[in-house]
């Protein structure tokens, strides 16, 4: 047992908010020679939790006092995060029974007081916790393995479902080992085989029905399986493996495995060798791996209950077969002409009818393509038809304030003055009408997109001045998507906000919540708000809660913006109260 805890570094992390002792901790365990220590240090109950998460350590000294929790108080946090707590070994400073008594009732292995430590007592401790905690897993890993293996074999002499007694074994094999994937390999009489039943780790390529064809394996024979050797490859790039053997491992994300034979007993076909009907192999896909003796062993075990299972169906399937009459069969013959039969008839309806509906499906998409050719076509024509006499009603009161400069009376400056507002203003209804027509039509391209990266483009795009300050609150995700129409939502919500204030200054913060299928992204404003009962006009086309003359708008930006987040299977709405600023919140698919 010590030569397998020495072969492994341990982790040990250490919280205690005094540098000195955690330096006089470091000298002690650094004065170990058998052990290997990688040490973590944090100074508060709040970074060590943390640390926790981050590093997995596989023992932690906790000081009992410190600055915002004390020992008891973390352990009892520790415990909160669900998976299993390392070890712990309290330090105090001064020798307190009672907290002591709490602190092993709480789980410490050990407890011990600074001013009486030393590098034997120290050392020791942490050497015996470990040894503690290693002879505790190992027992408890040789009662699952036990567990299973019983199981297995409760299954087979209760069911003959040979596929539900392989699809279970791979799941709890998996589980057990923590591989990332078990697969049980059926041989064909040629040496090829199929994968017929699999448990694997999400992330992880899915192989289960594939069928694999190992030409390194057909040509150097399978006499070391028959023989019933097993084989345990913990780097399958230092193993001695042939090129061809480790580009198809490879081709699984394979870094490591342990491979077992399934052998079938000798039968009366077969009465003098046994036979190898698979394989039984965990994989490591992640990094390289040591297996230890007893995983390969438990698979050994295991492959001896599969080889009777396996053995138990064949003998049934052979018995079930034996008792078919011809009688039966000619019947079965008969009633599956039959259905041939009437199975050809509706293959051929329904060929008949899909041939139909495909050309129904062409004809609708040409219309549709058509529909949006038109459609195309006339926001153009009517984009240039209309914007050319607005040019010529601009240039128009433009070249009369030019040329009567001085001799118009101020009524009439200001009437040439609303006149080109007002052409101004019908201009951006018109581009605005455009913009609102082409979303969703066009196909912009996925990319993937750092968020701040992009908030900040729609800031500049949006140009505030000095006076507005703009927050990005919390870390924004990264992820794939349309990039160019989520800047066009941010922009015109950023826009918006400046655009509304009542003041020259104001401040707008973007945040973002995530939930399982969407980022939830918020922009809030300290503005003068939106009375409720508008709450559901502003995103109307052509609506505004001013006057186009007090503030110059078309009435659309929210419409395109509800409109775009829509398409993408969002959704936007706002909560705001009259002088209380908004904040708008939208959906977008992740």
């Amino acid at each position: 047992m010590l030569n397998e805890m020495t072969a492994h570094q341990y982790t040990i992390l250490i919280v205690d908010d005094s540098a000195e002792d955690r330096e006089v901790y470091c000298r002690y365990l650094k004065k170990e020679i058998i052990f290997d220590y990688k040490i973590v240090e944090t100074e508060s109950g709040e970074e060590g939790l943390e640390q926790c998460i981050l590093t997995q350590p596989d023992i932690i000294l906790l000081d009992y006092l410190l600055p915002d929790l004390d020992g008891l108080e973390f352990i009892e946090e520790l415990n909160a995060q669900g998976s299993l707590p390392p070890p712990i070994i309290m330090l105090t400073g001064q020798g307190n029974e009672a907290i002591a008594v709490e602190a092993m009732k709480s789980g410490v292995k050990d407890y011990l007081i600074k001013g009486k430590l030393t590098p034997e007592i120290l050392t020791n401790s942490v050497k015996s916790v470990l040894q503690q905690y290693h002879l505790q897993s190992l027992l408890n890993q040789n009662i699952q393995q036990q567990q299973l293996i019983a199981e297995t074999s409760l299954r087979i002499r209760q069911s003959l479902d040979l596929d539900k007694i392989l699809g279970t074994a791979v799941e709890e094999v998996q589980l057990l080992l923590n591989c990332d994937r078990v697969i049980i390999y059926k041989f064909a009489p040629d040496m090829t085989g199929d994968i017929v039943a699999e448990s694997v780790k999400s992330g992880w390529k899915q192989s289960l029905g594939q069928k694999v064809i190992d030409t390194c394996f057909q040509e150097k024979g399978a006499a070391k399986y028959k023989r019933g050797e097993t084989l345990a490859i913990n780097n399958i790039y230092e193993s001695g493996l042939s090129e061809c053997h480790i580009k198809l491992l490879e081709e699984f994300q394979v870094k490591a495995n342990a491979i077992v034979p399934i052998l079938l007993s000798p039968t009366s076909l077969e009465p003098d060798d046994a036979r190898l009907w698979g394989l039984l192999i965990a994989h490591q896909c992640s990094n390289h791996r040591q297996w230890e003796i007893d995983e390969v062993a438990l698979l050994d075990k295991l492959s001896v209950q599969l080889a009777i299972a396996i053995q138990q169906a064949e003998m049934f399937d052979n018995l079930q077969s034996e008792l078919k009459t011809r009688k039966i069969l000619e019947r079965e013959l008969a009633r599956r002409v039959q259905t041939l039969e009437e199975t050809k008839q509706s293959l051929k309806e329904r060929a008949e009818k899909l041939k139909w509906l495909n050309k129904e499906l062409v004809k609708t998409s040409s219309l549709l393509r058509k529909r949006n050719q038109e459609l195309d076509h006339f926001a153009y024509v009517t984009s240039h038809d209309l914007k050319a006499p607005l040019r010529a009603i601009a240039n128009l009161a433009t070249w009369l304030g030019e040329d009567l400069e001085g001799q118009i009376p101020e009524e009439n400056q200001q009437q040439l003055q609303l006149m080109q507002s007002r052409v101004k203003r019908m201009d951006g209804l018109i581009q605005g009408l455009l913009e609102y027509s082409r979303v969703g039509r066009k196909n912009t391209p996925l990319k993937i997109v750092n968020v701040n990266d992009l908030i900040k483009e729609a800031i500049d795009s949006v140009a505030p001045s000095p006076e507005f300050e703009i927050v990005i609150a919390n870390p924004m995700p990264t992820f794939k998507t349309e990039a160019l129409l989520l800047r066009q939502v941010f922009a015109n919500l950023i826009d918006n906000a400046i655009k509304y204030h009542p003041h020259n200054s104001g401040k707008v913060t973007i945040s973002v919540t995530e939930t399982e299928k969407f980022y939830q992204f918020a922009v809030a404003d300290n503005g003068m708000g939106i009375d409720p009962q508008y709450h559901e006009r502003i995103f109307t086309i052509f609506q505004t809660l001013q006057a186009r003359d007090t503030i110059e708008s078309t009435g659309i930006g929210l419409s395109i913006v509800k409109k775009i987040i829509e398409g993408q299977g969002g959704k936007i709405w706002v909560e705001s109260q009259l002088g209380d600023g908004a904040i708008f919140y939208f959906t977008w698919q992740k």
